[in-house]
């Protein structure tokens, strides 16, 4: 995994942790994190905070099926890899 690549999942992890959501270390990229239960409202609320934090001209969540784009670390990283960093 690239440089960005693996700081873009330890922020994901580190988000997702302070949401108080128990994900384990060893979780890999491709496994079911909503779909599973590991994130509940809380945790996604958070992170949705988070990406739209990140992202030029912010989040709308009904343009993109959250369950789905957002179930696994390697579909979030690249979510927010689509966009512009906010500077």
């Amino acid at each position: 995994m690239p440089r960005e690549g693996a700081a873009l999942r330890a922020e994901l992890l580190r988000v997702i942790a302070q949401s108080g959501a128990a994900v384990p270390d060893d979780v890999q990229d491709d496994a079911s994190l909503i779909r599973s239960g590991l994130l509940d409202s809380t945790a996604l609320f958070e992170l949705a905070v988070w990406i739209e934090e990140r992202i030029t001209p912010g989040l709308d969540l009904t343009t993109f099926d959250l369950a789905e784009e957002w179930d696994t670390l390697r579909k979030l990283m690249l979510f927010v890899e689509r966009y512009p960093r906010e500077q």
